[in-house]
C-alpha cells in the first residue's frame, strides 16, 4: 500500500494511475436490470450464454432448390417440384430422392434435402412441375443447426460492454432484459468567481464556464450517472456547502479549478484534508495540478480549470476510473505512433500533447493540431489523440515513436 502524502511529490501519469487503480479495485458498484434495448453502452455484471443451438433449423444459405446430393451424382439432372419454402414456412414433409424443392435465402431445409442448388445453375419447367440442374454446387449451401452458437455457449463474458451488435444478438435469442453494472453515480463542481452565469452579457476579468459542459459530455460518454451539477465562486464556505450536498449522493466527485497553489485555489487546501489524498501534483504538463484523492466511500478528482489541462486529465484519470468501476476497461487505447514533425518545446514534465493521427505504410503517424496551451479549446472538437513528448532539454525530431493514446468516440 503506498503512504497517503499531504504535499506535492510529483507522480508519474503510471503511477498516479495504479495508485487510483487500487484504490478502487474492491469498490463495488450495485447491479440493475434493464431491458435489452435500452443496454447499449452498459457493462455486463454476469456472463450470458445461449439458451438454445442458434441457428434452431438447418437454413438456405442462398435462393435456389434443396436437393438430395445422391441425385446429383450425373448432370443434368431433372427433378421433380414438390413445393415452395419461403423464408419463415415451414415444410413439413421429408423428400425424397428424385424430388426438389424451391426454397428462399434463410428458408427452412427440410428433412431428406442435404444440398441447396443455387438458382443460376438450374431452369424450371413450370408447365412440367420440374427443375433442370446442369452445374455441381462448390458447397452444401446450408446453415448447420447451432453453426453460430451451441445451447449453453457463452455469448458474452462478465465484464463485455454491450454495443449495437450486442444487442442484435441477444434480440436473435429473445432476451429481452440483462443484468448490468449500474452506472457510478457521478457529482460536479465548477469553481471559480470568474465565471458568469448563461444570463449575463460578457465582462473584463470574467469567462463563461465551458468546463462544465465538457466533464458532463465525458462523464456521459464514460458512462456515468450525473446526479448534480453545481458552480460555486471562490470561497471555502461555498466549496464546502456544495461538497455537502452532492458528497452523499456520489461515487465520484469531480471539481474543476482550485487546484494549484495560489490564495484562491481552495480545491488544493481542501484535498489536504481528505481521508486519504491519493497525488496532487503530476509529472506531466499540462495538467500537473490534477489532484485526487477520498472522502469516505466517494472518490474525489480535482482537474485543472484550464480547459486542456481538463480535458486531458480526464481522459488519463477520470475515464479509466470510470470504467474500472464498471468492471470495464478503459475506452483509450494506448499504443505508439511517429511524430511529424520536430517539437521543439523542451520541459521538466513530460508533456501530453492534443493531436491527430493517420495511418501509412509504417504505422500510425502524429500531428499536432493547434495550440498546446493549457488554457487554449480550439482544439479539443478535433482532437482524436494525446500523444507524450518525453521530458528533457532537446528537442524532439520528426519520426520520433511516442507513446500515444487513441481517444475513443472520435
Amino acid at each position: 500500500m503506498y503512504t497517503p502524502v499531504d504535499h506535492r511529490d510529483a507522480l508519474s501519469i503510471t503511477a498516479a494511475q495504479a495508485r487510483l487503480a487500487e484504490c478502487v479495485a474492491h469498490w463495488h458498484l450495485p447491479t440493475e436490470t434493464l431491458p435489452t434495448g435500452q443496454a447499449a453502452g452498459r457493462v455486463l455484471a454476469e456472463p450470458l450464454v445461449a439458451p438454445y443451438a442458434l441457428p434452431t433449423f438447418r437454413r438456405a444459405g442462398y435462393d435456389g432448390y434443396a436437393v438430395n446430393h445422391q441425385d446429383l451424382v450425373q448432370l443434368p439432372v431433372t427433378l421433380r417440384l414438390i413445393g415452395e419454402i419461403p423464408a419463415g414456412a415451414d415444410f413439413p414433409k421429408p423428400l425424397h430422392p428424385g424430388e426438389a424443392v424451391r426454397i428462399m435465402t434463410g428458408g427452412y431445409v427440410p428433412d431428406g434435402a442435404d444440398v441447396v442448388v443455387m438458382l443460376e445453375t438450374t431452369t424450371r419447367d413450370a408447365a412440367a412441375g420440374t427443375v433442370t440442374i446442369s452445374e455441381r454446387q462448390k458447397n452444401d449451401n446450408i446453415t448447420p443447426i447451432g453453426s453460430f452458437f451451441a445451447a449453453g455457449a457463452e455469448l458474452f463474458a462478465k465484464g463485455a460492454t454491450l454495443n449495437p451488435g450486442s444487442l442484435s444478438l441477444l434480440a436473435s435469442f429473445n432476451i429481452q432484459t440483462v443484468n448490468v453494472v449500474a452506472l457510478p453515480k457521478v457529482g460536479i463542481i465548477t469553481t471559480g468567481s470568474e465565471l458568469l452565469r448563461t444570463d449575463q452579457a460578457p465582462a473584463n476579468g470574467k469567462i463563461y464556464d465551458s468546463n462544465g459542459p465538457l466533464i458532463q459530455s465525458l462523464c456521459a460518454e464514460a458512462g456515468a450517472n450525473i446526479v448534480g451539477v453545481t458552480t460555486v465562486p471562490d470561497d471555502p464556505q461555498a466549496l464546502q456547502a456544495a461538497v455537502a450536498t452532492l458528497l452523499p449522493q456520489c461515487d465520484l466527485l469531480i471539481t474543476d479549478g482550485g487546484v494549484s497553489v495560489g490564495d484562491f485555489d481552495i480545491i488544493a487546501d481542501y484535498a489536504k484534508q481528505a481521508d486519504t489524498l491519493l497525488f496532487n501534483k503530476l509529472e506531466m504538463r499540462p495538467g500537473s495540478v490534477t489532484t485526487a484523492y477520498t472522502h469516505g466511500d466517494t472518490l474525489c478528482f480535482g482537474l485543472s480549470g484550464n480547459p486542456g489541462a481538463c480535458f486531458t486529465g480526464f481522459y488519463l484519470f477520470v475515464e479509466p476510473t470510470l470504467c474500472q468501476l464498471q468492471g470495464s476497461h478503459s475506452r483509450l487505447r494506448k499504443t505508439t505512433g511517429r511524430l511529424d514533425h520536430t517539437y521543439r518545446k523542451t520541459n521538466m514534465y513530460d508533456r501530453i500533447l492534443r493531436g491527430t493521427y493517420h495511418l501509412d505504410a509504417d504505422g500510425l503517424v502524429l500531428s499536432r493540431t493547434g495550440s498546446d496551451a493549457s488554457d487554449n479549446l480550439n482544439n479539443l472538437h478535433v482532437a482524436t489523440c494525446l500523444f507524450e513528448i518525453p521530458r528533457g532539454t532537446t528537442a524532439t525530431p520528426a519520426g520520433e515513436v511516442l507513446t500515444t493514446w487513441l481517444l475513443p468516440y472520435r
